[in-house]
């Protein structure tokens, strides 16, 4: 991926919780987890979604050039808000100081 295509997205989705006292609690409601991950759109499917939240842009060649990725099952996504469409996220222009 040249060029950085993918929309900037904001996923709001439920993490599974484990709860290892001894005692049930009556609610669950207070042990929920919901997480917030945002980063790039890498890929979708209709079983789940992957957002990437570090993409090098200067690895080019290389055999991997993003990590920090969650693999978000569609079942767990409450809400997946585009924070910024498809085109140029990044610019290597430096501004020499």
């Amino acid at each position: 991926m040249d060029d950085i295509t993918a929309p900037l997205v904001a996923v709001e989705w439920e993490d599974i919780t484990a709860y290892s006292r001894t005692a049930i609690p009556d609610d669950f409601e207070a042990y929920r987890l919901r997480k917030l991950t945002c980063g790039l759109l890498w890929k979708e499917t209709p079983d789940y979604i992957v957002v990437v939240g570090d993409y090098d842009i200067s690895n080019a060649g290389k055999d991997y050039r993003h990590n920090d990725f969650h693999i978000i099952p569609r079942g767990v996504i409450r809400q997946l808000t585009i924070l910024r469409s498809q085109g140029a996220l990044v610019s290597l222009d430096v501004a020499a100081s």
